[in-house]
């Protein structure tokens, strides 16, 4: 099929000199759902010697089977081969309509492709579409979603956007398998005929373009999947937060208490937790008792401390940095790593470093943060650093942004009793940051002292 190879706005490859979105992309879409509906094969001789069955009468048939098994195992055999039949069926009994309907539609390709271009348009009427009762079957559950990501990884708080968006995406695709894909595909294209005689022709052109990219494009997400993916999204959100309730409450705490409390009394509520004996020992107690959650917990907290970091790159965070008195003594060995490596490497026309000169510079620089932040960083030191991450969390908090707060926690739980600095992420990240800006700063010195002199 040709489509697989062409884009939309490119030469329509039939020689008419049109666009191939307006031209035959309509048709080729409606071949290939239709190329997709699976036909039972049956051998050669037995195709000849038995007239073929009514497509109305099977979905009956199968349901007078299920219903008068004899064993509980038949009949939900019988109900999950039906299940998976019903689409391939609907959509035979439905092929001259849904045909009718694509080419009813064509005409409205050019509109079609004006909304494809308005992208926030597209993906509000898509989502009104698929929000619509008569796709509820095809959405996906919070039991679905759960089992992607027991399968892929879970999304943590505080993960970066990035890796959110990659998690979630790697989930949809597992679960939406070539078979899923198909009889979604099958199921969409059923309604077609419904949108056309209702006047909605943008709307079962939504559902064709949709019913297509499910079938030619396995390794990409489209709007439909996004949508059936976000209703089990929803759904394991709320039950994760029933689980977390029902371990709270277990432990003597009330959520929707804990979250009109500010960083203060959260704080304050944990220490006191930690310092009872009898309530530690209740919250290990009910940790016990949950070890799935236990240890979904633990991996979050790790992941936590292997993103907190990036709390650094925001400008705001910039007064955690060390100042230019600490790392100054260190410039001078920063700057003749430096020099090594250009001279190992010389620049040539001012392309980027090869592999092998970022390895040498992080062989250079690495190894100098880590006996500065080793030297610097005491007991003291540490716990004066975590005062002031607490603070810089506190006023994040009360300002609604979760994710720096989360970041926040992240670096403090890092820098905990008996943290080593060499071992520390958080604070290889702080005092190499801490060392750029010093060599930043030194630079401007002295063109800042040159205009003083032109000045005097």
């Amino acid at each position: 099929m040709q489509s697989k190879s062409i884009g939309r706005n490119d030469p329509c490859p039939c020689g008419s000199g049109k666009k191939y979105k307006r031209c035959c992309l309509a048709e080729d879409q409606r071949r290939a759902a239709k190329d997709r509906a699976p036909v039972p094969q049956s051998g050669k001789e037995a195709a000849v010697a038995v007239p073929p069955a009514d497509i109305h009468q099977i979905s009956g048939l199968m349901h007078e089977l299920a219903r008068k098994s004899s064993s509980r195992e038949d009949r939900a055999g019988f109900e999950e081969l039906l299940a998976k039949t019903q689409p391939i069926l609907d959509y035979m009994k439905q092929e001259p309509a849904i045909e009718a309907a694509s080419q009813a539609i064509a005409a409205h390709g050019a509109d079609f492709d004006k909304l494809v271009e308005d992208q926030e348009a597209y993906l509000e009427r898509t989502q009104a579409l698929f929000a619509e009762e008569r796709f509820v079957p095809l959405r996906f559950t919070a039991d679905d979603v759960q089992r992607a990501f027991d399968k892929v990884g879970h999304p943590t708080p505080g993960s970066s956007s990035d890796r959110f968006v990659e998690i979630v995406r790697k989930a949809m695709l597992h679960l939406a398998d070539k078979e899923r894909r198909s009889r979604s595909a099958m199921s969409m294209l059923v309604h077609l005929p419904d949108y056309v005689a209702a006047g909605r022709p943008l709307d079962a052109w939504i559902i064709q373009h949709c019913a297509y990219l499910m079938g030619e494009r396995p390794d990409e997400s489209n709007p439909f999947l996004f949508q059936m993916f976000s209703y089990g999204y929803d759904g394991w959100v709320a039950q994760k937060r029933g689980r977390e309730e029902a371990l709270l409450r277990q432990a003597g705490m009330d959520l929707s208490r804990l979250e009109g409390m500010s960083m203060e009394e959260i704080d304050a509520w944990l220490q006191e937790q930690q310092s009872d004996p009898v309530k530690l020992a209740r919250m290990e107690a009910v940790l016990l008792a949950n070890p799935e959650q236990r240890a979904q917990a633990a991996a979050n907290l790790q992941e936590l401390e292997r993103e907190a970091h990036r709390l650094l790159e925001r400008e705001d965070a910039a007064h955690l940095l060390l100042p230019l008195g600490d790392v100054q003594p260190w410039l001078p060995r920063l700057n003749e790593g430096w020099a090594r490596v250009c001279e190992q490497f010389p620049s040539s026309g001012g392309l980027p470093p090869s592999s092998a000169a970022g390895e040498a510079l992080m062989g250079a620089i690495f190894p100098l943060v880590g006996e500065m932040i080793a030297e610097l960083f005491t007991p003291e030191r540490t716990r004066e650093l975590v005062g002031r991450l607490k603070a810089y969390r506190n006023a994040r908090y009360a300002a609604g942004d979760k994710q720096t707060t989360t970041l926040a926690n992240g670096a403090i739980v890092s820098l905990g009793e008996g943290c080593d600095p060499a071992s520390s992420r958080f604070l290889y990240a702080l005092g190499y940051l801490s060392l750029m800006k010093g060599l930043e700063t030194m630079a401007t010195l002295p063109q800042a002292q040159d205009q003083s002199s032109d000045g005097g």
